[in-house]
């Protein structure tokens, strides 16, 4: 018992002491004209490493949706050398993890494991890259399982209804569509296009790289100019979209998606935010916060805890480089959704109107503030930090000063902006159930458009 005390101790304070001076350990080099970030992390004989793209399923365009998607998703299924199980064994050999993240905007590819192994890991991986050969058979299976998960999706409906609800919340602009498409794209992706896919990821695309780990992790230098073959001089196309600014609505919508057999309706409410919308970052995450950001906040309190209309409820506002979006989430049985919207409403309508205490809002900034630290225990969680900030061209300090932004924030700004993100008359409603809730809904003097759950998928 003793020693697990001492160890626990011994993390927690190299935790914090590499948290306390990450400003100065981060280090920005250049690698054949791509720049790397890396920060030095001697605590543990690991690595992580994300490569950062700069295009996303934007690239798609109208024919082929999803196709970066799948592309980044089967670049370890087969190359012309190694079968998918090659790979596979030879990774796992390894005891690495790897796995991709598609956006709109940009696409990452994040690498972890022991640094005593990065360089033949990283062989493998740049050979994923430069020759996966997208056989027709791996496409063939592919697209099996690309339809059973959209299939499936049925079975988990609050996945569902975060789909539908992107969907609508986003609709007129370039970023409503399913970064993964639809069923209806599976027949358009091919080999050919695929391979296409790749190549301009390789050759056409920015990249940067974010290391953290022991210095022995930039050995992986030579492999990536050597074997990857990648230079940023050749590749410097960053994606970017000009769209006429989305006009906020003038009375809120509700859209009913009709599910089988539920006896909880999921909801979804939010809007679209234009560029300049989300540049705030500690006032956006302090007030959502306050309203949805733990057990404590404004709307878990009046809809959980004073009328046990749900078991969970939250609220987010987060951007892109060009766009953002805010919204709530939460489920409650079919016989309380009027009352859940109400309650809801009311909540809102109140904070709008200034209805905000000192010691809720107090009590929302040092939960923000408590779980801010978290962010620097786990490289990877950094990194991830760090390639956001960059994608939208911001400086570290937003990540750095954090603490004392959120500190300087007052109810006047909180009020302003939870107006400017959930004033009811803007937002899109999406409740997610059986049609028999199109008659309650109703009730809310609102128009309830009825659309089937397959419309999405």
């Amino acid at each position: 018992m003793k020693n697990i005390l001492l160890i626990t101790l011994v993390l927690f304070i190299s935790n914090n002491l590499f948290a306390g001076n990450i400003r100065d350990k981060i280090k920005k080099i250049d690698w054949n004209g791509i720049e790397v970030v890396w920060i030095e992390d001697n605590r543990f004989p690991t690595y992580d490493i994300i490569l950062y793209f700069a295009d996303g399923a934007l690239s798609d365009g109208n024919y082929a949706k999803g196709e970066t998607s799948a592309m980044f998703s089967m670049l370890g299924n087969g190359t012309r050398r190694f079968s998918q199980k090659d790979l596979s064994d030879h990774l796992e050999y390894f005891g690495t993890s790897y796995s991709p993240y598609i956006t709109h905007e940009f696409s990452m590819y994040s690498i972890s494991g022991l640094v005593k192994d990065v360089m033949p890991t990283m062989k493998m991986i740049c050979h994923m890259f430069k020759d996966a050969s997208f056989s027709k058979s791996e496409i063939r299976k592919e697209k099996k399982l690309w339809k059973n998960r959209l299939q499936n999706l049925i079975s988990n409906q609050g996945a569902l209804a975060g789909r539908v609800f992107r969907e609508l919340s986003l609709k007129g602009s370039p970023y409503y569509y399913p970064v993964g498409g639809k069923l209806s794209d599976i027949k358009n992706i091919n080999q050919k296009g695929l391979i296409r896919k790749r190549d301009y990821f390789n050759k056409k695309v920015k990249k940067r790289i974010y290391i953290t780990g022991p210095k022995k992790a930039l050995d992986i230098k030579q492999i990536i100019t050597q074997d990857c073959e990648w230079a940023g001089a050749k590749s410097q196309r960053v994606r970017t979209m000009n769209y006429k600014p989305i006009q906020e609505k003038a009375q809120a919508e509700i859209f009913l998606i009709t599910v089988p057999k539920s006896n909880q309706a999921q909801v979804r409410i939010g809007k679209f935010l234009n560029k300049g919308e989300f540049d705030n970052p500690a006032t956006m995450n302090l007030s959502t916060g306050f309203l949805g950001g733990g057990f404590t906040s404004k709307l878990m309190r009046e809809v959980r805890v004073k009328r046990g209309l749900t078991y969970s409820i939250g609220a987010f506002a987060a951007g892109q480089r060009e766009y953002g979006r805010s919204g709530i989430s939460t489920s409650t049985p079919n016989e309380k959704i009027n009352e859940l919207l109400q309650v809801i409403n009311e909540t809102l309508a109140g904070a709008v109107r200034g209805e905000v205490s000192d010691e809720e809002l107090e009590r929302a900034r040092g939960y923000l503030l408590g779980s801010h630290s978290f962010q620097f225990e786990e490289s990877s969680s950094l990194l991830q930090q760090l390639v956001k900030i960059d994608h939208e061209q911001r400086s570290y300090d937003d990540l750095f000063n954090f603490t004392e932004k959120v500190s300087m924030v007052n109810k006047d700004q909180v009020v302003k902006m939870i107006d400017q993100y959930f004033n009811w008359n803007k937002q899109t409603i999406v409740i997610l159930g059986t049609k028999s809730l199109a008659k309650k809904l109703s009730k809310n003097g609102l128009r309830v458009n009825i659309v089937n759950y397959k419309k999405f998928l």
